[in-house]
């Protein structure tokens, strides 16, 4: 992804969103991936678990929505921010929730 650039994340798991988008699982958080015109695969978003504001849920049968923290740093507030991402079907958006569960569970606790 990006010529490596996020080669230091640990892979966990992914599921594919459609044709050319999928969501990728890392030890430390997630990314969502689009697969270019000729290949190449680009990182549209990311957010590690630490900025998540509420636990990940399925909305609607087979959207997952991820709340967190907004990535612009603001001296006066943090908003809320988020993502939907609307899975073919509800069995996958379950597995990759599951999937999202064992990978924070893995977490080293401080």
């Amino acid at each position: 992804i990006e010529n490596g650039r996020f080669a230091k994340y640990r892979y966990f798991a992914h599921a594919k969103v459609n044709d050319s988008d999928f969501l990728m699982i890392t030890k430390r958080g997630i990314f969502f991936v689009t697969k270019g015109t000729f290949g190449q695969l680009t990182c549209e978003w990311q957010y590690l678990f630490e900025e998540f504001t509420k636990d990940p849920m399925i909305v609607e049968d087979r959207r997952l929505r991820i709340e967190a923290k907004e990535r612009v740093k603001s001296v006066f507030h943090a908003k809320e921010f988020g993502k939907i991402i609307n899975f073919k079907t509800p069995e996958i958006a379950k597995w990759v929730l599951a999937k999202l569960e064992d990978a924070r569970e893995s977490l080293p606790k401080y």
